[in-house]
Protein backbone atom coordinates (compact mmCIF):
# COMPACT_ATOMS: atom_id res chain seq x y z
CA UNK A 1 0.00 0.00 0.00
CA UNK A 2 2.75 2.42 0.98
CA UNK A 3 4.67 1.92 -2.32
CA UNK A 4 1.63 2.66 -4.45
CA UNK A 5 0.80 5.69 -2.31
CA UNK A 6 4.27 7.12 -2.72
CA UNK A 7 3.86 6.81 -6.48
CA UNK A 8 0.46 8.47 -6.37
CA UNK A 9 1.81 11.34 -4.28
CA UNK A 10 3.34 12.55 -7.55
CA UNK A 11 -0.04 12.28 -9.27
CA UNK A 12 -0.94 15.95 -9.51
CA UNK A 13 2.19 18.07 -9.59
CA UNK A 14 2.05 21.83 -10.01
CA UNK A 15 1.62 22.73 -13.65
CA UNK A 16 4.79 24.32 -14.98
CA UNK A 17 5.01 28.07 -14.77
CA UNK A 18 4.74 29.29 -18.33
CA UNK A 19 7.64 31.17 -19.83
CA UNK A 20 7.52 34.53 -21.53
CA UNK A 21 10.16 34.17 -24.25
CA UNK A 22 8.67 33.70 -27.71
CA UNK A 23 11.94 33.54 -29.64
CA UNK A 24 11.44 30.23 -31.44
CA UNK A 25 14.53 29.27 -33.47
CA UNK A 26 14.26 27.85 -36.99
CA UNK A 27 12.74 24.36 -37.18
CA UNK A 28 16.18 22.81 -37.71
CA UNK A 29 17.25 23.74 -34.17
CA UNK A 30 17.18 20.98 -31.57
CA UNK A 31 17.34 20.77 -27.81
CA UNK A 32 20.16 19.14 -25.88
CA UNK A 33 18.13 15.95 -25.38
CA UNK A 34 16.90 15.74 -28.96
CA UNK A 35 17.55 12.81 -31.25
CA UNK A 36 19.64 13.34 -34.40
CA UNK A 37 17.91 15.54 -36.94
CA UNK A 38 15.41 13.65 -39.11
CA UNK A 39 14.40 14.79 -42.56
CA UNK A 40 10.77 15.83 -42.81
CA UNK A 41 8.48 13.81 -45.08
CA UNK A 42 7.75 15.23 -48.51
CA UNK A 43 4.29 16.55 -47.70
CA UNK A 44 2.43 19.83 -47.72
CA UNK A 45 0.96 20.53 -44.29
CA UNK A 46 -1.47 23.39 -43.84
CA UNK A 47 -3.94 24.18 -41.09
CA UNK A 48 -7.26 22.49 -41.73
CA UNK A 49 -5.94 19.76 -44.06
CA UNK A 50 -4.93 17.35 -41.31
CA UNK A 51 -6.52 15.89 -38.25
CA UNK A 52 -6.99 18.23 -35.27
CA UNK A 53 -8.36 17.85 -31.77
CA UNK A 54 -11.34 20.10 -32.55
CA UNK A 55 -12.61 22.14 -35.47
CA UNK A 56 -11.96 25.87 -35.39
CA UNK A 57 -15.26 26.89 -33.80
CA UNK A 58 -15.13 24.29 -31.03
CA UNK A 59 -11.48 25.16 -30.44
CA UNK A 60 -12.48 28.81 -30.06
CA UNK A 61 -15.19 27.82 -27.57
CA UNK A 62 -12.68 25.83 -25.52
CA UNK A 63 -9.98 28.50 -25.63
CA UNK A 64 -12.51 31.16 -24.62
CA UNK A 65 -13.34 29.00 -21.58
CA UNK A 66 -9.72 29.23 -20.37
CA UNK A 67 -10.06 32.98 -19.96
CA UNK A 68 -13.29 32.65 -17.97
CA UNK A 69 -12.56 29.63 -15.79
CA UNK A 70 -9.64 29.77 -13.31
CA UNK A 71 -7.43 26.65 -13.35
CA UNK A 72 -9.31 25.00 -16.23
CA UNK A 73 -6.11 25.01 -18.29
CA UNK A 74 -4.31 23.27 -15.41
CA UNK A 75 -7.05 20.64 -15.28
CA UNK A 76 -6.69 19.95 -19.02
CA UNK A 77 -2.92 19.62 -18.67
CA UNK A 78 -3.26 17.29 -15.68
CA UNK A 79 -5.89 15.21 -17.50
CA UNK A 80 -4.33 14.67 -20.94
CA UNK A 81 -1.00 16.56 -20.73
CA UNK A 82 -2.06 19.13 -23.35
CA UNK A 83 -0.29 22.45 -22.46
CA UNK A 84 -3.00 24.77 -23.76
CA UNK A 85 -1.87 27.72 -21.63
CA UNK A 86 1.86 27.79 -22.41
CA UNK A 87 3.69 30.05 -22.57
CA UNK A 88 2.51 33.03 -20.54
CA UNK A 89 0.68 35.31 -20.68
CA UNK A 90 -2.31 33.13 -21.43
CA UNK A 91 -2.66 33.38 -25.21
CA UNK A 92 -5.74 32.82 -27.33
CA UNK A 93 -3.75 32.16 -30.50
CA UNK A 94 -1.41 29.74 -28.69
CA UNK A 95 -4.41 27.78 -27.40
CA UNK A 96 -6.02 27.73 -30.84
CA UNK A 97 -2.79 26.39 -32.33
CA UNK A 98 -2.74 23.48 -29.87
CA UNK A 99 -6.40 22.57 -30.19
CA UNK A 100 -7.16 23.30 -33.87
CA UNK A 101 -3.67 22.74 -35.30
CA UNK A 102 -2.54 19.49 -36.97
CA UNK A 103 -2.32 16.40 -34.74
CA UNK A 104 -1.16 12.88 -35.55
CA UNK A 105 -4.33 11.05 -36.71
CA UNK A 106 -2.84 7.81 -35.33
CA UNK A 107 -2.27 9.28 -31.87
CA UNK A 108 -3.12 6.71 -29.21
CA UNK A 109 -6.36 7.60 -27.41
CA UNK A 110 -7.15 10.46 -29.81
CA UNK A 111 -10.88 9.68 -29.92
CA UNK A 112 -11.11 9.76 -26.13
CA UNK A 113 -9.00 12.93 -25.85
CA UNK A 114 -11.16 14.65 -28.46
CA UNK A 115 -14.34 13.71 -26.65
CA UNK A 116 -13.08 15.24 -23.40
CA UNK A 117 -12.06 18.49 -25.09
CA UNK A 118 -15.35 18.64 -27.00
CA UNK A 119 -17.25 18.30 -23.72
CA UNK A 120 -15.27 21.19 -22.25
CA UNK A 121 -15.96 23.29 -25.35
CA UNK A 122 -19.70 22.55 -25.13
CA UNK A 123 -19.98 23.45 -21.44
CA UNK A 124 -21.94 26.58 -20.60
CA UNK A 125 -20.52 27.11 -17.09
CA UNK A 126 -17.07 26.80 -15.53
CA UNK A 127 -18.38 24.10 -13.21
CA UNK A 128 -19.62 22.04 -16.15
CA UNK A 129 -16.35 22.55 -18.04
CA UNK A 130 -14.31 21.28 -15.11
CA UNK A 131 -16.66 18.36 -14.46
CA UNK A 132 -16.15 17.16 -18.06
CA UNK A 133 -12.51 16.30 -17.28
CA UNK A 134 -10.96 13.38 -15.36
CA UNK A 135 -9.04 15.88 -13.20
CA UNK A 136 -11.36 18.64 -12.04
CA UNK A 137 -10.69 22.01 -10.33
CA UNK A 138 -12.23 22.05 -6.88
CA UNK A 139 -12.50 24.32 -3.86
CA UNK A 140 -9.52 24.09 -1.54
CA UNK A 141 -9.79 21.83 1.45
CA UNK A 142 -8.60 22.50 4.94
CA UNK A 143 -5.19 20.92 4.31
CA UNK A 144 -3.19 20.07 1.22
CA UNK A 145 -2.18 16.55 0.23
CA UNK A 146 -4.03 13.46 -0.93
CA UNK A 147 -7.35 12.91 0.81
CA UNK A 148 -10.71 11.32 0.13
CA UNK A 149 -13.27 13.98 -0.74
CA UNK A 150 -15.90 11.27 -0.38
CA UNK A 151 -16.00 7.45 -0.84
CA UNK A 152 -15.65 7.71 -4.62
CA UNK A 153 -13.49 10.80 -5.19
CA UNK A 154 -9.83 11.51 -4.54
CA UNK A 155 -8.79 15.08 -3.73
CA UNK A 156 -5.25 16.27 -4.43
CA UNK A 157 -3.99 19.64 -3.28
CA UNK A 158 -0.75 21.57 -3.55
CA UNK A 159 -0.16 25.09 -2.31
CA UNK A 160 0.77 26.32 -5.80
CA UNK A 161 -1.81 24.54 -7.99
CA UNK A 162 -4.75 24.38 -5.60
CA UNK A 163 -7.16 21.50 -5.16
CA UNK A 164 -8.24 19.05 -7.87
CA UNK A 165 -10.85 16.33 -7.64
CA UNK A 166 -10.19 12.98 -9.32
CA UNK A 167 -13.18 10.60 -9.47
CA UNK A 168 -12.18 6.98 -8.84
CA UNK A 169 -13.50 5.96 -12.27
CA UNK A 170 -12.33 5.70 -15.87
CA UNK A 171 -10.96 7.37 -17.88
CA UNK A 172 -8.29 8.51 -15.43
CA UNK A 173 -8.25 5.19 -13.64
CA UNK A 174 -8.36 1.92 -15.52
CA UNK A 175 -11.21 0.54 -13.41
CA UNK A 176 -13.79 1.96 -11.05
CA UNK A 177 -12.67 1.87 -7.45
CA UNK A 178 -13.23 3.44 -4.06
CA UNK A 179 -11.20 6.07 -2.25
CA UNK A 180 -9.20 4.62 0.61
CA UNK A 181 -7.31 6.78 3.10
CA UNK A 182 -4.84 6.06 5.88
CA UNK A 183 -2.28 8.10 7.79
CA UNK A 184 -0.08 8.36 4.69
CA UNK A 185 -2.71 9.75 2.34
CA UNK A 186 -5.32 8.37 -0.03
CA UNK A 187 -5.71 6.10 -3.06
CA UNK A 188 -8.39 5.07 -5.53
CA UNK A 189 -8.40 1.32 -5.01
CA UNK A 190 -10.07 -1.42 -7.05
CA UNK A 191 -10.56 -4.93 -5.67
CA UNK A 192 -9.50 -8.15 -7.36
CA UNK A 193 -6.54 -10.51 -7.61
CA UNK A 194 -3.42 -8.99 -9.15
CA UNK A 195 0.19 -9.82 -9.88
CA UNK A 196 2.84 -8.50 -7.51
CA UNK A 197 4.40 -5.26 -8.73
CA UNK A 198 3.53 -3.27 -11.84
CA UNK A 199 1.88 -5.06 -14.75
CA UNK A 200 -0.30 -4.43 -17.82
CA UNK A 201 -3.94 -5.28 -18.48
CA UNK A 202 -6.68 -4.70 -21.06
CA UNK A 203 -4.45 -5.25 -24.09
CA UNK A 204 -1.72 -2.90 -22.88
CA UNK A 205 -4.10 -0.02 -22.17
CA UNK A 206 -3.96 -0.16 -18.38
CA UNK A 207 -1.10 -0.01 -15.90
CA UNK A 208 -1.83 -2.06 -12.76
CA UNK A 209 -0.10 -1.33 -9.44
CA UNK A 210 -0.80 -4.32 -7.21
CA UNK A 211 -1.05 -3.53 -3.50
CA UNK A 212 0.78 -5.80 -1.04
CA UNK A 213 0.64 -7.77 1.12
CA UNK A 214 -2.52 -9.59 0.01
CA UNK A 215 -2.40 -8.89 -3.75
CA UNK A 216 -6.18 -8.56 -3.64
CA UNK A 217 -6.46 -4.89 -4.53
CA UNK A 218 -4.77 -2.50 -6.94
CA UNK A 219 -4.59 0.98 -8.42
CA UNK A 220 -4.94 1.15 -12.21
CA UNK A 221 -4.20 3.94 -14.70
CA UNK A 222 -5.45 4.32 -18.27
CA UNK A 223 -2.26 4.91 -20.29
CA UNK A 224 -4.17 5.90 -23.44
CA UNK A 225 -5.44 9.11 -21.84
CA UNK A 226 -2.01 10.60 -22.50
CA UNK A 227 -1.34 8.77 -25.82
CA UNK A 228 0.66 5.95 -24.24
CA UNK A 229 0.39 2.20 -23.90
CA UNK A 230 1.44 -0.12 -21.10
CA UNK A 231 4.64 -2.13 -21.59
CA UNK A 232 6.87 -4.31 -19.44
CA UNK A 233 10.36 -2.82 -19.44
CA UNK A 234 13.19 -5.22 -20.18
CA UNK A 235 15.64 -3.75 -17.67
CA UNK A 236 13.39 -3.70 -14.62
CA UNK A 237 10.81 -6.32 -15.53
CA UNK A 238 8.16 -3.86 -14.32
CA UNK A 239 5.49 -2.18 -16.41
CA UNK A 240 4.99 1.49 -17.16
CA UNK A 241 3.01 3.77 -19.48
CA UNK A 242 5.31 4.45 -22.44
CA UNK A 243 5.14 6.10 -25.85
CA UNK A 244 5.56 4.19 -29.12
CA UNK A 245 9.26 3.54 -29.70
CA UNK A 246 10.24 4.34 -26.10
CA UNK A 247 11.16 2.11 -23.17
CA UNK A 248 10.70 4.59 -20.32
CA UNK A 249 8.00 7.03 -19.23
CA UNK A 250 8.31 10.43 -20.94
CA UNK A 251 9.07 12.30 -17.70
CA UNK A 252 10.56 9.75 -15.26
CA UNK A 253 11.38 12.44 -12.70
CA UNK A 254 7.75 13.66 -12.76
CA UNK A 255 9.11 17.09 -13.60
CA UNK A 256 7.33 20.06 -15.14
CA UNK A 257 8.63 21.25 -18.50
CA UNK A 258 8.15 21.35 -22.25
CA UNK A 259 11.02 20.37 -24.51
CA UNK A 260 11.94 18.72 -27.81
CA UNK A 261 12.64 15.01 -28.02
CA UNK A 262 13.92 14.75 -31.55
CA UNK A 263 11.04 15.83 -33.78
CA UNK A 264 8.46 15.42 -31.01
CA UNK A 265 7.21 17.86 -28.38
CA UNK A 266 7.73 16.50 -24.88
CA UNK A 267 5.06 17.80 -22.50
CA UNK A 268 5.47 17.27 -18.77
CA UNK A 269 2.66 18.81 -16.74
CA UNK A 270 4.01 17.34 -13.52
CA UNK A 271 3.07 14.14 -11.73
CA UNK A 272 2.91 10.43 -12.41
CA UNK A 273 0.52 10.48 -15.34
CA UNK A 274 0.38 14.00 -16.82
CA UNK A 275 3.16 13.43 -19.36
CA UNK A 276 3.21 12.76 -23.08
CA UNK A 277 4.78 13.58 -26.45
CA UNK A 278 3.29 15.07 -29.61
CA UNK A 279 4.68 13.57 -32.81
CA UNK A 280 5.45 16.50 -35.12
CA UNK A 281 7.02 14.26 -37.79
CA UNK A 282 3.70 12.45 -38.27
CA UNK A 283 2.17 15.70 -39.56
CA UNK A 284 5.12 16.78 -41.67
CA UNK A 285 6.60 19.08 -39.04
CA UNK A 286 9.40 19.12 -36.50
CA UNK A 287 9.88 20.41 -32.94
CA UNK A 288 11.29 23.82 -32.15
CA UNK A 289 11.99 25.01 -28.63
CA UNK A 290 12.48 28.55 -27.41
CA UNK A 291 15.36 29.56 -25.18
CA UNK A 292 12.87 29.61 -22.31
CA UNK A 293 11.87 25.99 -22.90
CA UNK A 294 8.52 26.23 -24.69
CA UNK A 295 8.18 23.68 -27.49
CA UNK A 296 5.93 23.58 -30.57
CA UNK A 297 5.53 21.69 -33.83
CA UNK A 298 6.69 23.96 -36.66
CA UNK A 299 7.58 23.80 -40.35
CA UNK A 300 9.87 25.80 -42.61
CA UNK A 301 6.78 26.84 -44.60
CA UNK A 302 5.13 28.50 -41.56
CA UNK A 303 4.38 32.17 -42.07
CA UNK A 304 3.52 32.97 -38.45
CA UNK A 305 3.75 31.78 -34.85
CA UNK A 306 1.09 32.27 -32.15
CA UNK A 307 3.48 34.67 -30.41
CA UNK A 308 4.07 37.20 -33.18
CA UNK A 309 3.34 40.85 -32.39
CA UNK A 310 0.39 40.89 -34.77
CA UNK A 311 -1.26 37.91 -33.06
CA UNK A 312 -4.13 38.17 -30.55
CA UNK A 313 -5.12 41.55 -31.90
CA UNK A 314 -8.76 42.64 -32.06
CA UNK A 315 -10.10 44.09 -35.30
CA UNK A 316 -13.37 45.84 -34.70
CA UNK A 317 -15.50 44.34 -31.96
CA UNK A 318 -15.53 40.67 -32.94
CA UNK A 319 -12.47 39.61 -34.97
CA UNK A 320 -9.14 38.40 -33.57
CA UNK A 321 -5.90 37.43 -35.32
CA UNK A 322 -4.72 33.85 -34.76
CA UNK A 323 -2.00 31.56 -36.12
CA UNK A 324 -2.99 27.91 -36.49
CA UNK A 325 -0.49 25.42 -37.87
CA UNK A 326 1.75 28.22 -39.07
CA UNK A 327 -1.02 29.87 -41.10
CA UNK A 328 -2.29 33.35 -40.09
CA UNK A 329 -6.01 34.06 -40.14
CA UNK A 330 -8.69 36.22 -38.59
CA UNK A 331 -11.29 34.48 -36.44
CA UNK A 332 -14.71 36.07 -35.96
CA UNK A 333 -15.74 35.57 -32.33
CA UNK A 334 -19.32 36.37 -33.34
CA UNK A 335 -19.42 32.89 -34.91
CA UNK A 336 -19.64 31.46 -31.39
CA UNK A 337 -21.73 34.32 -30.01
CA UNK A 338 -18.86 36.28 -28.47
CA UNK A 339 -16.91 39.48 -29.05
CA UNK A 340 -13.18 40.20 -29.03
CA UNK A 341 -12.05 41.20 -25.55
CA UNK A 342 -8.83 43.29 -25.36
CA UNK A 343 -5.94 41.74 -23.45
CA UNK A 344 -3.90 42.84 -20.47
CA UNK A 345 -0.75 41.97 -18.54
CA UNK A 346 -1.89 38.46 -17.56
CA UNK A 347 -3.69 37.40 -20.74
CA UNK A 348 -3.98 38.32 -24.39
CA UNK A 349 -7.03 39.47 -26.26
CA UNK A 350 -9.54 36.66 -26.71
CA UNK A 351 -13.07 35.70 -27.62
CA UNK A 352 -15.24 36.34 -24.60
Amino acid sequence: MRRALLALLALLGVVAAACTAFDFPPPTASSSDAAPETALPDASVEAGTLSAYLDTNDAARLCAQLFQCPRLADAIALSIALPVDTPSPLGFSACMDWVAGPIDPERIGLTQQRALLAAVAAATTCQAAGAALPVQPADAGATCGLTCADPTDLASCTAEAGTFLVPCTPPYFGQTGACFADDAGALCVSTGACTTGLSCANEAQTLIDCLPPTNASFVSYDCTLTARSCAVLSKSGLADCVLPGHNTAPCPLHDRRDACDGTSVLACAGGLTAQTEFDCFAVGRTCSVSTAGDARCVATTDTCTPFDADQNQCTGTTKISVCIGGVPSSYDCATIGKSCVPGGASQTAHCG
